[in-house]
């Protein structure tokens, strides 16, 4: 999914915010933990098949809030009485750990033999599962288009990790891919939480795999924390 597709999603969301300047579902002091299962990531080897799916664990906290006001209101002078929770708009910031992994295979290129500077090259079948670890500051902006629904758009960085545990006995080692595979991660993302009451709500969100192993597409469950 491109950066243009993830815009105009939220662009689309934000669109739809009604007369209300109201904002509930996420606002400053707001504590939400979400857990979800992703589709496979595009990052990994050439050849693999996917034996757990990426899962990751969310926690996005509150930041200031308030910043879009009705027309009604623009202009006015703010009071001692006012507060963040007259306007729409928030600012979130949090973190992200996700884990999945890949069974890998392939053919094997050269390796260094011997005591000396010789050097081979042969065909070596190799086979390894992959663990990958994904971890993530992130920073977000939410609106609330209608009531119990936040949408939000924002940005990712962090790392991500892998571990090759092979199951091959005589497998030197894998030049097809880095066997520590460790990258830096950086990526925009989107999505929406629908809250069902105070507590419980659901969620989709879409993000751009740039290398960094995050989910284009996951969905999961919502627990607020904090109101």
């Amino acid at each position: 999914m491109s950066n243009r597709v993830i815009f105009t999603v939220f662009l689309f969301l934000v669109s739809t915010i009604g007369a209300s300047a109201q904002q509930e579902s996420f606002q400053k002091g707001s504590a939400v933990m979400d857990l979800s299962i992703g589709t496979p990531t595009s990052s990994g080897c050439d050849n693999r098949e996917v034996v757990m799916p990426p899962v990751t664990l969310t926690l996005d906290f509150g930041g200031p809030s308030g910043f879009i006001k009705k027309r009604s209101e623009r202009g006015k002078k703010s009071s001692k009485n006012s507060s963040s929770k007259n306007g729409k708009g928030a600012l979130g910031f949090g973190a992200i750990l996700g884990f999945y992994q890949d069974d890998c295979w392939g053919w094997d290129g050269c390796y260094h033999y011997g005591h000396g500077h010789d050097y081979a090259c042969y065909n070596y079948w190799y086979d390894a599962d992959v663990y990958n670890v994904v971890t993530a500051f992130r920073f977000s902006f939410h609106i609330e288009p209608v009531k119990n629904m936040d949408a939000y758009i924002g940005l990712s960085t962090g790392g991500r990790f892998r571990i090759w545990n092979y199951n091959e006995e005589h497998v030197y080692s894998h030049s097809g891919d880095d066997p520590k595979g460790h990258a830096f991660c950086l990526g925009p993302f989107t999505g929406m939480r629908y809250y069902f009451g105070n507590v419980f709500g659901l969620k989709a969100e879409f993000s751009v795999d740039t290398g960094s192993g995050f989910p284009n597409a996951s969905a999961g469950m919502v627990f607020k924390l904090k109101n």
